[in-house]
């Protein structure tokens, strides 16, 4: 922003040069032109003398001798250099000149001062001569006969008195434009202190009551172009107070609708803060304490999904609207959109809660009982009643016949009662009725479920790898034992069920980006990549897997998934046909 202090020196000065340009202009010409003057009278006097004192020539007559004698006897008489010029403009006669050398000179008839005389009677002229290098007068006067020109007489003078005064007058040009603008700079900077004086008196007060309620009004000014100005801002500060006050009213009424919301909805700016939220929206995320316009959306918020969620965007820009499962058992839909004022994106992104607890216990209902169960009960049950009717309908007398129907009737007995279990340990698993996570030592509680499991690998005849490092310090998860089991014991089972004769099992144990990583790896049937995304859906399983492993559930994968949601982790897994399977685990360190 410009000063006006700095302007109005500029300018001031600008105008100053300006006009001592313009004068000093006015003064150059006029001085030089009464200078000019003098020396045309002078020369015309001494001109008018010696023609008096010569008497009458002929520029008709061919005698150089006599022509330059004559010009001779002028310079004697005039002390000033005399060229004789016909009415043609050659040269006839030079005081300077011989005769012999007339010949040498160029026609003088375009000479300014030999044209200025033949329109106006005289002529005055100053140049360089180009025979002697000097800067002379030329003053020419017509010669007439018969009130014809004849010719031309032209005295050259070289006047150092001219040169001294035009000298002495740029000196005193310069001295007084030098004064002038010393004089003119002191006294702005001296109307600029005193205005910026009276402006303080305006200012001071504003500045004292910048930081305090209330407005108190500017006293009187001294000067009334100021009091005009005092008075405008006590009326201007008045109708701002008056309309801070509707809008403080107005943001009061409007923040009770917003909080009366069920929906929980909060305003983001560019940076992550918050800028505006309503009370629903702590409510849902169970956030105590009000950050706004602190602290980051990831230090307010605490909730890992949406948060990823959030930063995807920020990169993106896309909109985002899921439904995921909150803490305990509840859910929540949420939706993050772009910030926008009339239709106009801003600087920042809209968050959306909204508690869909209820909806949601619902649709899990739905989904667990009618689709999937009816589906997997349907294949043991039928098995059972085929044996049974057979059995009761008395047509098999062998007893080894019988004992081989009722062993294979035990066995989809057992099957059912497996995956009742399953589902009841899915169930729980979902609507987090496990015991409470806490924080443990996850290594010591992984070898023991390994060494568990080791010696059923050896009854298949399987090769089973262990490669767990030496940790330099103790690691901790937020888990429980129950869970953790859960989650090594399906994944190593389903390696060691669905494993080729004579195959492997690895299962390692490491480090990565902060997260405690479990990789069970097998070599057995693979995954078509087809099928790879459907293969933790509840019942889910590949045709192979249904043939080698009737038994299954179909649930182990979904409960691992589950489980691991329940610690807040994830999971993938790596299969190609026919050659094996990797799953991975990866459980956040505290």
């Amino acid at each position: 922003m410009k000063k006006f202090s700095k302007q109005t020196i500029l300018y001031s000065v600008l105008v100053i040069l300006l006009s001592l340009i313009i004068f000093d202009i006015y003064i150059w010409r006029h001085t030089e032109s009464f200078l000019v003057e003098g020396i045309r009278k002078e020369m015309k006097k001494k001109l008018s003398l010696a023609k008096a004192l010569v008497g009458d020539f002929q520029f008709d007559e061919i005698d150089k001798n006599k022509m330059h004698q004559f010009a001779v006897e002028i310079k004697q008489m005039t002390s000033l250099r005399t060229t004789l010029i016909d009415k043609s403009g050659r040269v006839v006669a030079d005081s300077e000149i011989l005769p012999g050398d007339l010949k040498d000179v160029e026609n003088h008839l375009n000479r300014p001062e030999v044209q200025e005389a033949m329109k106006y009677g005289s002529g005055l002229a100053r140049r360089t001569s180009a025979t002697i290098h000097e800067k002379l007068f030329y003053y020419c006067e017509p010669v007439h006969e018969n009130g014809r020109i004849t010719g031309f007489i032209r005295l050259a003078m070289f006047s150092p008195e001219f040169n001294e005064r035009m000298n002495f007058l740029i000196g005193l040009i310069v001295r007084s434009n030098l004064f002038f603008i010393l004089v003119a700079i002191f006294a702005t900077y001296t109307y600029i202190r005193w205005f910026s004086l009276q402006l303080d008196k305006i200012r001071t007060p504003l500045e004292t009551q910048r930081e305090k309620p209330g407005f108190k009004e500017l006293s009187r000014h001294r000067y009334e172009e100021f009091d005009l100005i005092s008075k405008e801002i006590n009326v201007l500060a008045q109708k701002l107070e008056n309309s801070g006050q509707i809008l403080e009213s107005q943001k009061e009424q409007l923040m009770t609708i917003f909080n009366s919301l069920n929906e929980g909805v909060a305003a983001f700016n560019k940076n992550g803060i918050a800028i505006l939220h309503n009370l629903a929206f702590r409510q849902i995320l169970e956030v105590s304490e009000d950050y706004e316009g602190t602290i980051r959306f990831y230090d307010w918020i605490q909730f890992p999904p949406l948060i990823e969620d959030i930063e995807e965007f920020l990169q993106k820009g896309k909109p985002i609207k899921k439904r995921t499962k909150f803490y305990g058992d509840r859910y929540i839909d949420y939706q993050i959109s772009q910030l926008k004022m009339n239709d106009i994106p801003l600087a920042g992104f809209l968050l959306t809660l909204v508690d869909v607890t209820h909806l949601q216990q619902l649709e899990t209902i739905r989904q667990d009982f009618v689709a999937n169960v009816s589906h997997e009960f349907k294949t043991p049950l039928t098995s059972i009643r085929g044996y049974a009717e057979t059995l009761l309908s008395g047509t098999i007398d062998s007893k080894k016949q019988r004992e081989k129907f009722l062993q294979k009737i035990e066995k989809q007995t057992i099957h059912l009662e497996n995956l009742v279990s399953d589902l009841l340990q899915l169930s729980r698993i979902e609507k987090r009725k496990t015991e409470d996570l806490v924080k443990l030592k996850p290594v010591p509680l992984i070898k023991k479920i390994l060494s568990e499991f080791e010696p059923l690998v050896q009854e298949k005849n399987l090769v089973f790898h262990k490669e767990i490092p030496k940790f330099e310090e103790k690691i901790r998860i937020k888990a429980n034992e129950q869970l953790l089991q859960t989650i090594i014991w399906n994944l190593l089972t389903n390696a060691m069920q669905y494993n080729k004769p004579d195959g492997q099992i690895w299962f390692r144990l490491m480090i990565k980006d902060h997260n405690l990583r479990m990789e069970v790896e097998d070599t057995g049937l693979g995954i078509p990549p087809s099928q790879q995304e459907r293969i933790f859906e509840r019942f889910y399983r590949v045709e192979d897997a249904r043939y080698q492993f009737p038994e299954g559930s179909g649930l182990g994968l979904s409960i691992v998934r589950h489980s691991v949601d329940l610690l807040s982790g994830t999971i993938g897994l790596t299969s190609e046909e026919d050659k094996g399977s990797l799953f991975w685990v990866e459980i956040p360190l505290l």
